[in-house]
């Protein structure tokens, strides 16, 4: 993902831009949907996580790595294996969706209220992702381009 061109990342920013990120009625939302947006403010999110003592937050998927489409049943298998890791660290996972404005793509998500940008990008680099989404209570959502910090895989 290193040599993505000024012009896919360009692209790609723009798909991202036009992406609704919901999360789906979870405890930590307090039972509420939540659609986030990059570059938007999320002041209810925000009160919500803040209560329960979050600063931060990430919008992950395994889905669709290097945004290249990959069958249902390998994307599933991928999201098990991502849940799994972050459970197993001790992270609250909310189920969530991405999904285009123009509804010509959809991915199963996840969002996880407290975990900083570093081990956010961590993970999208680990499966492959061009970018995810992350907040701190009182900023805007930002696209994190996980290639900024590639390291490669042990």
């Amino acid at each position: 993902m290193s040599d993505m061109s000024l012009h896919e990342r360009e692209r790609l920013t723009k798909a991202y831009a036009a992406t609704r990120y919901v999360v789906r009625p979870h405890a930590c939302t307090r039972g509420v949907e939540q659609i986030l947006r990059a570059g938007a403010l999320h002041p209810a999110l925000d009160a919500t996580l803040a209560a329960r003592g979050h600063r931060e937050w990430a919008f992950l998927t395994a889905w669709n790595p290097g945004s290249q489409w990959r069958s249902n049943e390998e994307n599933r298998r991928a999201q098990e294996r991502l849940v799994a890791q972050l459970i197993a660290g001790g992270w609250v996972v909310a189920p969530a969706l991405g999904e285009a404005d123009d509804g010509s793509w959809c991915e199963q998500s996840l969002f996880v209220p407290g975990l900083p940008r570093e081990e956010a990008g961590r993970f999208g680099r680990a499966y492959g992702q061009v970018a995810v989404l992350v907040g701190r209570t009182g900023g805007r959502a930002e696209l994190l381009f996980c290639e900024e910090a590639h390291a490669p895989a042990p």
